[in-house]
């Protein structure tokens, strides 16, 4: 593959490289434009860490990242952690109420922010219930809200989609959708079948290294003609990566 910068309308990786013992992720020079992307790889590819990274949540690792030409500023980037862990005896409101208070707002604000996101997830009848009554695909939907309080520049949401039953997970892929018009998102998953409908781009992570990123639809093209199936793709590009290293 040749070397492109990750970029996200305007934003560039040049160089994030992160050592883990035997582990190294390395990825330089990639660009993709701006929408929704689909980080793809097997398990232990670094799409956990990749995303971290960009996030500015591994200490001493400070990857070369520019947002319109000037760095990247944390605050202009959104996580949702692939165990996102939410405050069990608060109630729904009061998560987003309490994390918008201390991203800044006025309790005021806090508040109204709060009802918003709410709407936005579907909550709006659950929002006095603890976090421990809510169902899974109701916590996903909250650790969603919770993680874009403020609004970002770039969302990265780590298998959003675990646990999740078919009709939660086309809930929740709604909702990114919504989302992906205001702001660029990068969603790590193993589900393509389920993100590739919704997506524009598509990166494939391997051992640390990406081995492919270019458009959904020249992606399905190339590595599943016939059946433009997104696993299949997906198996096919990690096979020819694989046989050409």
């Amino acid at each position: 593959m040749t070397g492109r910068s990750l970029c996200v309308e305007g934003l560039a990786i040049d160089s994030c490289r992160v050592q883990r013992g035997d582990f190294t992720l390395d990825v330089s020079d990639l660009e993709l434009p701006r929408g929704t992307t689909v980080l793809a790889g097997p398990n232990g590819a670094g799409k956990t860490t990749l995303l971290s990274a960009l996030a500015g949540r591994i200490k001493f690792v400070r990857p070369q990242v520019t947002l319109g030409g000037g760095p990247l500023s944390p605050s202009s980037v959104a996580l949702m952690p692939q165990s996102p862990q939410l405050p069990r005896d608060l109630h729904a409101r009061e998560v987003l109420e309490h994390l918008t208070w201390l991203d800044g707002a006025s309790r005021a604000q806090a508040r109204d922010r709060a009802t918003e996101l709410l709407e936005e997830i579907g909550l709006s009848q659950d929002a006095d219930k603890p976090v421990s009554k809510l169902s899974g695909g109701m916590h996903r939907r909250l650790a969603f809200a919770a993680s874009h309080v403020s609004p970002a520049a770039l969302l990265l949401l780590d298998e959003p989609t675990n646990d999740l039953d078919p009709h939660q997970r086309r809930g929740l892929l709604e909702l990114i959708a919504e989302v992906a018009r205001s702001c660029s998102v990068i969603v790590s998953t193993h589900a393509l079948h389920d993100v590739l409908p919704a997506a524009h781009h598509v990166v494939v992570l391997d051992a640390g290294r990406v081995v492919h990123a270019g458009a959904v639809d020249d992606f399905l093209a190339r590595f599943a003609p016939d059946t433009r199936d997104g696993d299949e793709a997906y198996l096919a590009c990690l096979d020819r990566a694989r046989a050409a290293a």
